[in-house]
């Protein structure tokens, strides 16, 4: 069973991680618009700045879905510590090592169900 203290550590740090990642899509978002309003405001030029532009449109595409996934794992991982089961397995309601917790505080899975898992997967 984890201590208050330790909870209380796990949710400032997501906490934490939570404004991070708000800044981060706020600031993705941002530029997502800055550069779409630069293409349509005759800003590019020519064919190979407009692919750029597309590209770098894309990679900015992919980062704010990626850290809308992280945001959405650290909201889960909050509402588990407001519930009272952070740290609780998903699959075998034992506990998680807190030394797993520590290197990925949104895992929900003790690392044996999580390697079942990832075995059952790939198919092997």
């Amino acid at each position: 069973m984890m201590s208050d203290a330790e909870l209380d550590a796990f949710r400032r740090l997501l906490e934490d991680r939570r404004a991070e990642l708000l800044r981060t899509l706020e600031r993705g978002r941002r530029e997502s618009e800055a550069e779409r309003i630069g293409r349509y405001a005759g800003e590019v030029h020519d064919r190979g700045e407009e692919s750029v532009i597309d590209a770098q449109a894309e990679v900015n595409s992919m980062l704010v879905d990626h850290h809308d996934a992280a945001l959405v794992a650290v909201e889960y991982a909050l509402r588990r510590v407001d519930q009272g089961s952070f740290g609780e397995c998903a699959s075998c309601a034992e506990p998680i090592a807190v030394e797993r917790l520590r290197a990925n505080p949104t895992a929900t899975r003790c690392l044996s169900c999580q390697s079942r898992l990832e075995v059952g997967r790939k198919g092997v």
